[in-house]
């Protein structure tokens, strides 16, 4: 029997014609494990995400063409409160915290994962300032409105060049170089570059400053990867900024820390009080979740409109085409449910180690890191999976399952994938096991 096509709405009423995902959540990705306002912050945030997902998802070869998302889903995302989910109450935000953040940008994904991973990776700075910069740097960056979109890149170009300065009798650095692949910055106030001051005793010690949009220039320059094209992953050229020497800050939490850092001592909210690396996979995971259940979406579009070939018999009545869905669809939920208990982890390690009885240890970020990186491969087993079974015409250029596909390949050609780091988790846990 033909299955007529309907949304997956988990809500009340009766289901509707629709284009599969453009209603409800659909997925394992709900709220849980809050009550009262922040629960119907959150769930006000995720439904916000999927009455833009038909606009998104419209605007995917468009946003690929340009590069980024239009000014005018960037103020959609801003409007809906995207940028303040990490944002500090004392700076106006919600402050709904690491799993809440990992939940929306999924949702936002789920429409378009190439504007998800512009929004996140700029959003996602927010914990990273809130967290690690003193207050006077906070409150002058965050400034009265609290809004902040700043891009960060770890890998500087040669061109780099960092001096001591001092201006108007404030100390600082005067800055000058090229940083690549900093995702977000179309639409960004800010960009957090990072490179290395010699300490005291000449050892190299890696830093992060943060300067502000009127002092760098977005390259056009971004395009030609495989995947992930509307990114917005341009280059900055920094050219002789100034930046006070409080907004530059060492980068002593990219892997552990012990006890309350500068931003849970300001904000009195432990999420503000861990190691970088515990975060920043699992935002590049809240994405792919979210790109597992659009290629899950379009794939149950494929085999409710298509036959089995040669044959009249719809390929959703087929145990074959049956049986690759729900693996699909299972190995996803898998990723979406990794994701947000990856954000839980978080913030329970963050709230030990600010308490004093455990440190967020090296140990526990890289294996929050890689937990992220098996939720990413799980959702690159799904999409392999759909593709092989959808039909030659849906590897076609515009093919949204194509998009998909390209996007997943460019994930996983990054440099920092399992393979690496699971040696690295190997070292630390034994040579913490041996002490």
């Amino acid at each position: 029997m033909a299955r007529t096509l309907l949304s997956r709405d988990a809500g009340t009423g009766p289901a509707t014609a629709a284009y599969p995902g453009e209603a409800g959540a659909g997925s394992v990705g709900v709220v849980v494990g809050r009550d009262g306002s922040a629960r119907e912050q959150l769930e006000g945030l995720l439904a916000a995400a999927r009455d833009l997902r038909p606009r998104l998802r419209a605007e995917q070869a468009a946003t690929e063409e340009r590069g980024f998302y239009s000014e005018e889903m960037h103020d959609a995302f801003v409007a809906a409160g995207f940028f303040r989910v990490l944002l500090p109450k004392t700076l106006g935000g919600l402050e709904l915290g690491v799993e809440a953040f990992y939940q929306v940008i999924s949702e936002v994904a789920r429409g378009c994962p190439s504007s998800a991973w512009c929004l996140c990776l700029a959003a996602g700075r927010t914990l990273t300032l809130a967290s690690y910069w003193p207050e006077q740097a906070q409150r002058e960056i965050f400034g009265e409105h609290g809004h902040v979109v700043s891009p960060m890149s770890t890998k500087p170009q040669k061109d780099v060049v960092i001096s001591r300065a001092e201006q108007d009798g404030v100390r600082g650095l005067r800055i000058s170089g090229t940083w690549k692949y900093c995702s977000g910055s179309p639409h960004s106030t800010h960009f957090m570059a990072g490179f290395e001051l010699p300490s005291d005793d000449g050892e190299p010690v890696f830093h992060w400053a943060v300067v502000p949009r009127s002092s760098y220039t977005v390259l056009d320059d971004w395009g030609g990867i495989i995947g992930m094209r509307g990114s917005g992953s341009h280059g900055v050229h920094v050219q002789d900024a100034f930046v006070p020497e409080h907004h530059v800050v060492a980068a002593t939490g990219m892997s552990a820390v012990s006890g309350d850092t500068a931003g849970s001592r300001l904000h009195g909210n432990p999420i503000y009080g861990a190691p970088f690396m515990a975060f920043a996979e699992g935002e590049i995971a809240a994405i792919v979740a979210g790109l597992g259940l659009a290629a899950v979406d379009e794939y149950e579009r494929i085999i409710t409109t298509s036959t089995v070939p040669g044959s009249g018999e719809q390929r959703s009545d087929h145990p074959l085409w049956q049986s690759k869905f729900g693996t699909a669809l299972a190995l996803v939920d898998s990723a979406v449910a990794l994701s947000a208990r990856g954000g839980q982890l978080y913030e329970e390690f963050a709230r030990r180690s600010v308490a004093g009885s455990e440190p967020f240890s090296e140990e526990r970020a890289l294996r929050l890191n890689n937990l992220y990186l098996v939720a990413e491969n799980q959702v690159w087993e799904a999409i392999e999976l759909m593709l092989r079974s959808a039909g030659s015409r849906h590897t076609a250029d515009g093919a949204r399952l194509q998009r998909y596909f390209r996007d997943a390949v460019t994930v996983r050609t990054v440099a920092d994938q399992l393979d690496l780091f699971a040696v690295s988790t190997t070292q630390v846990h034994l040579a913490s096991a041996g002490g």
